[in-house]
């Protein structure tokens, strides 16, 4: 599916660009040509208006001695030659081997004689394209018709090779493009894949995890209810099973229901100024009771008035989530506790001599649903999403959380805020 969105995001961009290129290609081409004939254009009316052409005019015997020359105007390079008609409209001047070019352009000289006007065209004349700019003279004793034409063949040439070449860059260009646009379109979609990989992972977890309990539930029922004479003491440790595993699917979807908000962003945090020394001393006081059953020595050391800029409620949360991972999963031994300052940052270590995680698996301990070991986690009542939750609580607070492992010895998780 992502392949094909890939490629289909490639081909838009690769269409996109397509016609931007071929825009600028186009415009280019038709910017140079218009400039070729706007400046030679400027330069035949600036040839007719030449001092030396209109003195030689009045001469019906005159020679363009400077007839077929290089005429220069603005960097522009131009062949020009010219033919006149004097004030009765006679032929006065032509080269000889320009009487067929004058017998093809009479047609202009007739309409500016006749109008009193000045006319530019283009004109192909025996394979060969010409411009053709004609103008009516009368100027003192000066009066007639003068007729200034250039062979484009050069230009032509310059414009094919133009073209040839923004052909050739363009299509370069394009496949240039095409490969980049492959390439950052797949960064584009990479983070897309990942959110609906996730996503799909997460209805797939949290399908499986909801089913176990249900199951559990579903088969003490069954054992109670077929236990027609039984009375509810007698079947006290189905009700009981059901029940304990009711509590796991309460606390499995409440999670949920958390994490679906979080990828949704429509979690809000109420940041105030919190005193974090009392979060952690009154969650300590809460879950007493919990390694008090498991005869688990929990020591502290609390620096007094450790205030943070953070949401109560989802701190308190966060020390909730260490706090409990760390009972459940210590048989025996002794959870240490530290709050302090270090170099501006307050810092919240929780050490525990528990089972401890391997060094492949820590990594991926906070990742959703993942548990070092299925079987005891289940048994301990960890859903595997808990330390997912705490991670996201402390990004937000723009803080690190941190975890370092030994098998069979023990973890500490080092929590630290500005």
């Amino acid at each position: 599916m992502f392949r094909r969105l890939h490629v289909k995001l490639t081909l838009y961009m690769a269409l996109i660009l397509m016609a931007f290129l071929s825009i600028l290609a186009v415009g280019i081409y038709h910017f140079t040509s218009s400039v070729f004939e706007l400046s030679a254009k400027q330069s035949m009316k600036i040839a007719a208006a030449r001092p030396d052409i209109l003195n030689n005019m009045q001469n019906p015997f005159f020679d363009f001695r400077d007839n077929n020359r290089f005429f220069f105007n603005n960097n522009t390079k131009m062949k020009i030659n010219y033919i006149y008609y004097d004030k009765f409209f006679n032929l006065a001047y032509v080269k000889s081997e320009d009487a067929e070019i004058a017998k093809a352009i009479v047609e202009y000289a007739v309409e500016a004689f006749d109008k009193k006007t000045e006319i530019y065209d283009k004109k192909e004349i025996e394979g060969v394209n010409y411009r053709i700019y004609t103008k009516y003279v009368n100027d003192n004793d000066v009066v007639g018709v003068i007729q200034i034409f250039a062979d484009t063949t050069y230009e032509k040439i310059f414009l094919n090779f133009l073209r040839s070449v923004l052909l050739i860059i363009g299509t370069i260009g394009m496949i240039i493009m095409v490969v980049i646009s492959y390439f950052f379109t797949g960064k584009v979609i990479q983070p897309v894949k990942h959110s609906w990989i996730r996503q799909k992972k997460f209805v797939a977890d949290a399908s499986h995890e909801l089913r176990t309990p249900l199951t559990v539930i579903q088969t003490n029922l069954d054992a109670a209810l077929s236990d027609d004479q039984g009375t509810i003491k007698e079947n006290s440790i189905w009700l009981n099973n059901a029940y304990s595993e009711t509590k796991v699917m309460g606390k499995l979807i409440q999670q949920l229901l958390t994490l679906a908000k979080i990828d949704a962003n429509k979690i809000k945090l109420e940041i105030q100024d919190i005193n974090l020394s009392d979060i952690v001393l009154i969650t300590v006081d809460n879950l007493k009771i919990m390694s008090d059953v498991k005869n688990i020595e929990v020591q502290t050391e609390i620096q007094d008035d450790i205030y943070i800029k953070g949401d109560y409620d989802k701190v308190r949360q966060l020390v909730v989530i260490l706090l409990d991972n760390s009972i459940k999963y210590t048989e025996k031994g002794s959870i240490k506790i530290c709050l302090k300052t270090e170099k501006n940052k307050k810092v919240l270590t929780i050490e525990d001599t528990g089972i401890g995680i391997k060094q492949e698996d820590i990594k991926k301990i906070f990742d959703r649903f993942y548990r070092v070991d299925e079987a005891r986690n289940r048994q301990a009542g960890g859903t595997g999403l808990g330390l997912s939750i705490a991670k996201w609580i402390v990004d937000a607070h723009k803080g690190t959380i941190e975890i370092q492992s030994t098998l069979g010895k023990g973890s500490i998780f080092n929590v630290t805020f500005n």
